[in-house]
Formats: structure tokens, sequence, C-alpha cells
């Protein structure tokens, strides 16, 4: 027998002989161990990560809820009540067609559920919901959505639709869908003004023309056209805020998913008449598109904040939010600047920017 051949049978010997299993069970137990240990670390560093309240709002990053999950809340609209600020968007998952999430800071944003689902209608089976926004009526007691309808992502539909709940944070029952005025809508927005008179406009003429509505009292039907804005200009994304006596828009232009400059105009009167479009931000707004603008009103002063939404036409649920000041160089002007990071004082009204 060879020398190779003793030393492989010696070898065999070992590796059965009882010490060397019962070492070999030891040592395999005490690494399963250590990866089950330094896997529980992990989950359990995640999870304090998770419940780390955060002190300001990132631009451009991933927005995450207090669960550590990703906010699914693109197009959307704001709504303060009592202590808390929510947040209501579309959210493209599965059968969901929007979610809505509460904060007390706008910066720690809590889940509170789905709002509106392919099974909350027949109607809704194969819908596309986008830009979905809500005001509440004080004389009905009710929540009214309203949102860009499409079905089956045949985008020829181009429909408002609407939805009611009592509750913000309950699943909204839905009305219908329709054309106002027998006109087409699409990308929309919702406006409330001080004596509760409600407005709804949207992108109509295949998006060549923005056209403004006065709602009925009880805000879930239209009930006056008052004007077709900035006719042939092919805008989108409106957005309407009112300081003091001067009402702004904010709206972009029409290039699918990739971004572009937007363009804001004033009035005295909702119903016009408006002054021609002017640029804002940069040549793509910073890569975003404009879906709402939330005023901050605090003891020291009254903040206004561009909420947008950074498009991901690859990869929709890559998507980013950006929150960014807007600023009145006069009572006629608007300018939106760049800043990586915002927090908001809800006290005072002030933002700090880094």
């Amino acid at each position: 027998m060879g020398n190779s051949m003793r030393r492989e049978k010696r070898m065999l010997l070992r590796k059965n002989h009882p010490t060397f299993l019962k070492l070999s069970s030891v040592f395999f137990f005490l690494i399963f161990s250590l990866i089950v240990y330094g896997s529980a670390i992990d989950d359990n560093q995640q999870h304090e990560q998770n419940n780390i309240l955060k002190t300001r709002l990132m631009n451009g990053k991933t927005l995450t809820d207090l669960q550590g999950n990703a906010i699914n809340a693109h197009g959307g609209g704001f709504l303060k009540l009592g202590k808390y600020y929510y947040w209501i968007g579309e959210n493209r998952h599965n059968d969901i067609l929007v979610s809505c999430y509460r904060s007390t800071d706008l910066i720690n944003w809590e889940f509170r559920g789905n709002i509106l689902s392919r099974q909350s209608s027949p109607e809704l089976d194969k819908a596309n919901i986008e830009r979905p926004k809500v005001i509440y009526n004080e004389k009905t007691k009710q929540f009214v959505m309203w949102m860009h309808y499409e079905y089956n992502n045949n985008y020829s539909y181009a429909r408002a639709a609407v939805a009611v709940s009592s509750d913000i944070e309950k699943p909204f029952h839905f009305l219908k869908s329709f054309r106002p005025f027998g006109n087409m809508s699409r990308d929309c927005n919702l406006y409330k003004d001080d004596d509760g008179t409600a407005y709804f406009v949207s992108a109509a003429r295949e998006n060549y023309d923005l056209i403004l509505y006065k709602l009925t009292p009880d805000y879930t039907d239209v009930q006056q056209q008052i004007a077709t804005l900035w006719a042939g200009g092919h805008r989108e994304a409106p957005a309407i805020v009112k300081r003091g006596n001067t009402f702004f828009m904010i709206n972009s232009g029409c290039t699918g998913w990739a971004p572009n400059q937007a363009k804001y105009a004033y009035a005295k009167s909702i119903a016009g008449p408006w002054s021609e479009l002017k640029n804002l931000g940069d040549s793509t707004t910073y890569h975003s598109q404009s879906t709402f603008i939330l005023p901050l009103q605090g003891s020291k002063t009254t903040s206004y904040i561009y909420i947008g939404d950074r498009w991901d036409g690859k990869y929709y649920f890559n998507s980013k939010y950006i929150f960014l000041p807007i600023l009145f160089p006069t009572d006629n002007s608007m300018e939106l600047n760049w800043t990586n990071q915002i927090q908001p004082n809800l006290k005072t009204g002030e933002l700090i920017l880094k």
C-alpha cells in the first residue's frame, strides 16, 4: 500500500472517530448560532432605524413611513385636520389605487390605510387613477375626492371621477366618472376658497387647454365652467394657492415622464383674468413635476411649500418626492430654488433649509 493511500485511510478513520464528529457538530452549531445572532442584530438595528424619528425631509431620496416602507402617494394632495396633516396620493401596488398617510410634523408619516381600490366599485376593476385630491365639505360632513380616471390603461377615456367618505382614513365610496360638460379631463387639482366655494381644474382637449370649473355646494359635481386657461398652451399638473388677495397657479408642460420647465401665473380673482405664464425654477423644475402647493401658517410667518413628483418613467416605484420653499419677491411673482433638505417648523411657520 502506497504512502498516499495510508494517509487517506488515516484521515478517513479520524473523520469517523466519535471525538471528531462531536467537535465538528459543536463547530457547525457555533457557526450557525453566529449567523442567526448576526441576522437578529441586523433586524433589530433595522427596526430601531425605522422607528427613529426623522428631523428633515431629504429631497430626491426615498421617503419612508414610520414602519420603514416607501411612501406611495404620488400625484397627491394635502389636507390639515386638527393636529394632523393628511397626505392622499396614488398607489399602484396590486389592486390599490389611493393611499392615506398622516403626520404631525410633515416629516414623519404614518400609514393609515388604502382608501380606494379596484374592489371599491365595479367601475374601478381595471381603472387607472391619478392625482387624487381631497377637500372637506362642512355642510355635508363629507370628505370629497376628485381624481383623473382612465380605464384599462387606455388614456382615451380622459375623465374626472368623484368619491366620498365621512372619515378621511376609511375607504371612500366611489360615485362616478364623467367628462365635465363633455370636456376631456386628465391632470387635475382641487381648490377650496375661504368662503367654502370649491373649484376643480383639469387638462382638457388632449391637454392643450386647462379648464376651471366651479363645483356644486356638495362638491360632488361641476356647477359651472368658469374659464379656459392658456388655450393651446399644452399645460398639465396644475396646482393652485391663494396668498393674501392673489391667486397663483403652477403647472408644467406636457412631456410624458420627462421633467420640463414649470411655469406660474397669478390673478386677483380665481375666475381671472390670469397673467401670462412665467418660468419657475430651472429648465426641469429640479427634475420634478408639480402636484400641490402647501401653505404652512405659523406664529411668525406663513410659508409655502412646492410639492412635486420626481418621476421614474422606466420604473414607476422608483419615483421620488420633492419639497421646496416658494419665495415671493413681490406680490405678483414667485421664485423656486433648490435645497437638499427642508425642515418645516409648524409652530412658527418657518422653513429651515440645508
